[in-house]
């Protein structure tokens, strides 16, 4: 079993610097005691100093940390540019020397989509164009186009490339049975909610598991995280 952090910094009654100086502390202090990796969210709009750019933070956790996981749990991909993104997820996998490890998820909060001005149906198309896009970025073979329903790109080429090929680990926020079948079949390890009882947690790795072995993929008890 490895421990992690989950989250990020939370303001709660100090200010923002504060709260963004203490977390990389506490950052600091966690892989001294052997953590194994720091995972962050992402939100807007709470009003109570929530986390809003995690790739940011961790390219700052690159230069204080050199022993662990660096990832995000989740970006919410149809808020992204994802050419955009597959630069910036990039630029962390190449400062930290390749440890980032990528968590996506299609987002589950209305007020954030208003904000926005994102309509929340579209979320789930939104996240799996974006997901192809940022496969071929960090995979193309010099420059590519992309002609979708949401991006349009023609005659780009991602810079910096990752350090880890053929690109950083995807990982992917699940709960419902679909999407722990989807993230099976396509790659993704999964992290699972906090608030689940471990009886559920165990039924839903369970058929992670059952879904990795019925696609012909190995199964890594390693890609299930909670």
């Amino acid at each position: 079993m490895r421990f992690g952090l989950f989250g990020g910094p939370n303001r709660g009654k100090r200010d923002d610097a504060t709260a963004y100086r203490e977390y990389v502390d506490l950052v600091a202090e966690a892989e001294d005691l052997g953590f194994f990796g720091v995972y962050l969210v992402e939100h807007h709009f709470t009003g109570r100093g929530q986390l809003s750019s995690s790739l940011s933070l961790l390219s700052h956790l690159a230069a204080r940390t050199s022993t662990m996981r660096l990832g995000t749990a989740v970006v919410v991909l149809p808020w992204h540019n994802p050419v955009l993104l597959a630069e910036q997820a990039a630029t962390v996998d190449v400062l930290s020397d390749g440890p980032l490890d990528l968590g996506i998820g299609r987002g589950y909060r209305d007020y954030e989509f208003r904000g926005f001005g994102i309509p929340m149906d579209s979320a789930q198309a939104r996240a799996d164009e974006a997901m192809a896009v940022i496969r071929l970025a960090w995979t193309a073979e010099g420059r590519f186009a992309h002609h979708g329903e949401y991006w349009h790109f023609d005659d780009v080429v991602i810079e910096p490339a990752p350090v880890q090929r053929p690109h950083p680990p995807l990982w992917m926020g699940v709960g419902s049975p679909e999407s722990i079948d989807r993230a099976a079949r396509e790659g993704y390890g999964i992290f699972l909610d906090q608030v689940a009882a471990f009886e559920e947690q165990g039924a839903r790795v369970a058929r992670y598991r059952a879904a990795r072995e019925a696609a012909g993929l190995a199964y890594d008890a390693r890609r299930a995280s909670r």
